[in-house]
């Protein structure tokens, strides 16, 4: 399925913070911590005192939660886990990159050994893997060859230009103005996924539609600032008029829905259910404009591998892909989903994402693409 080079998916994850996902949040780290300081788990995030299911400890590394979204998809995983009385803890390690390794050794210091982690933290992860064979490595959000991976690492990879492409239907249906965005953290693989499978979307619903709705893609630059993409859309919304907004940009995504609060505009989530994330919160008004989000069941694939490993399945050294036909990617269908977006929408994402799911439709993917050049004059074709 890739057809990129090793090269650049490299250099491209190189820029990344994670895949949306990658879509963990991170912050500037204090100037005067002048050193790592040892990977710990907050007590909210400690096991349950139930006897452990089985001999695995379990290390689930991220940089922050609280983003409403990627990294506390995860964690919702390991709170099931808990529950069921594996020995699983989340170790929040901030987000300096020299320090990473370091932290996650200290996690297999610790006894932990299955480790947990996303694509962000693959090059710290595989050089820790091949010195330490007896502990077992899982990253998602990313795409590996057989031949990129060791014998204890294993790849779950998500299908986010599936969902993806089923709201850039509805935002091309939603648009008044016929202008949408989809605004994104740092440029990465994964996250030109979700780009992808957007603007298919958008450009199938114009075909079917006659209409000729185009698409702003834009880089927030950082995955928590937050200041930076509401004044990216409010421009984009005094500029271009755009009125529909996808948000993939971890904790930056606040200052998307803060945008669309101020200028009447939709919003679109990401990965988990920002709609139910912000109505339980200090701002449900923001809530309010998330007609809904595309989902990436990060924690529900975390407990399904948990249990594949723990049955003795073969998983290693291969990626293991996770799309709409195994309810791993989609969107939510809520309330105020079905109060603010016509049947006739509704109808046709449903219908789409059924003929997805059966194989009669294929859905546009970034790794498609031969080139840069190549995927770059696919965003051309609706600017």
């Amino acid at each position: 399925m890739k057809k990129l080079s090793k090269f650049l998916v490299a250099a491209l994850l190189g820029l990344s913070m994670a895949a949306c996902g990658s879509s963990s949040a991170p912050a500037e780290e204090p100037a005067a911590e002048a050193e790592a300081p040892a990977a710990e788990a907050t007590a909210e995030t400690a096991p349950a005192e139930t006897e452990a299911a089985s001999d695995l400890k379990i290390a689930y590394i991220v940089s922050h939660l609280g983003d409403k979204s990627f990294a506390d998809s995860g964690e919702r995983g390991m709170e099931q886990l808990r529950k069921e009385g594996y020995d699983a803890k989340t170790f929040e390690i901030g987000d300096d990159a020299s320090k990473y390794e370091d932290q996650i050794l200290d996690t297999i210091d610790q006894g932990y050994n299955l480790i947990y982690a996303s694509s962000t933290y693959f090059d710290q992860c595989h050089a820790l893997a091949e010195e330490y064979p007896d502990v077992k490595f899982v990253i998602f959000d990313d795409n590996k060859a057989p031949e990129e991976l060791l014998d204890n690492e294993a790849v779950i990879f998500y299908a986010q230009n599936e969902g993806s492409y089923l709201v850039g239907m509805m935002a091309a249906a939603m648009s008044k103005s016929g202008s949408v965005a989809v605004n994104y953290g740092m440029p990465n693989p994964v996250i030109f996924d979700f780009v992808t499978g957007y603007v298919n979307g958008v450009k199938d619903w114009n075909e079917a539609n006659g209409t000729n709705v185009k698409v702003i893609a834009a880089q927030v630059g950082s995955w928590s600032d937050p200041a930076t993409m509401k004044d990216l859309c409010l421009g984009q919304a005094r500029d271009n008029k755009t009125d529909v907004f996808y948000q993939v940009a971890g904790g930056s995504g606040d200052g998307l829905f803060e945008a669309c609060v101020e200028n009447g505009t939709w919003a679109i989530g990401v990965d988990s259910d920002q709609y139910q994330a912000y109505k339980d919160s200090e701002n449900p008004e923001k809530a309010d404009v998330i007609l809904t989000s595309m989902l990436k069941e990060v924690g529900n694939s975390l407990v399904s591998m948990t249990h594949s490993i723990d049955n003795g399945e073969d998983v290693w050294k291969k990626t293991t892909t996770l799309g709409l036909a195994q309810d791993s990617v989609g969107y939510v269908d809520n309330e105020f989903f079905q109060a603010n977006v016509p049947a006739e929408v509704r109808d046709a994402m449903a219908k789409a994402a059924e003929e997805v799911k059966s194989g009669s439709k294929d859905v546009k993917s970034y790794f498609d693409f031969a080139s840069e050049d190549e995927f770059n004059a696919y965003l051309e074709e609706v600017k």
